[in-house]
């Protein structure tokens, strides 16, 4: 079922995903679930106009073009492999993973849940490289320089072994 409304692959079902699958395949009102988006990007991040207009990004940068068949297939294949590779080349377990979660916990003093490409390193524990940048990309929606810290960890979770 999560398989169905996870349009992006990153193994949990968003807002927009939600709504889009209840809805039929409507899009999601602007504004409307803007509130949670807000809380975990702040509010210069969110690009309210693009996203009624059917575009994804930061408001700072070029909007992105939402992906729709094929492409949203091909990239869901794209993202699980680079996270299988990521995962097996740096030899994340599920262990290793909870632990990097308990790490992020405790060096997250403001509580923002958001992290940068260092903490994304340190939190994980490895070495930056081309592959990891290219998977703290992946999860980068925006553009930001930073990503939800939950949001990797499930995706962490759901596609390595």
């Amino acid at each position: 079922m999560i398989r169905m409304a996870d349009k992006n692959g990153d193994g949990q079902v968003a807002f927009d995903e939600f709504y889009r699958m209840i809805t039929g395949g409507r899009d999601p009102p602007a504004g409307l679930g803007s509130a949670v988006r807000q809380s975990i990007m702040g509010a210069e991040s969110i690009n309210l106009e693009g996203l009624a207009n059917g575009v994804v990004g930061s408001s700072k940068k070029a909007p992105q073009k939402l992906l729709s068949g094929p492409d949203v297939v091909k990239a869901r294949k794209d993202k699980r492999k680079a996270l299988d590779e990521f995962a097996r080349d740096n030899f994340l377990k599920l262990e290793s993973i909870k632990l990097a979660h308990r790490r992020f916990q405790r060096v997250d003093k403001k509580k923002s849940g958001v992290m940068d490409y260092t903490e994304f390193c340190e939190v994980l524990q490895v070495e930056p490289s081309v592959q990891c940048e290219a998977v703290f990309k992946m999860y980068d929606n925006n553009n930001s320089g930073l990503i939800d810290a939950k949001e990797l960890m499930i995706a962490l979770n759901n596609f390595t072994g």
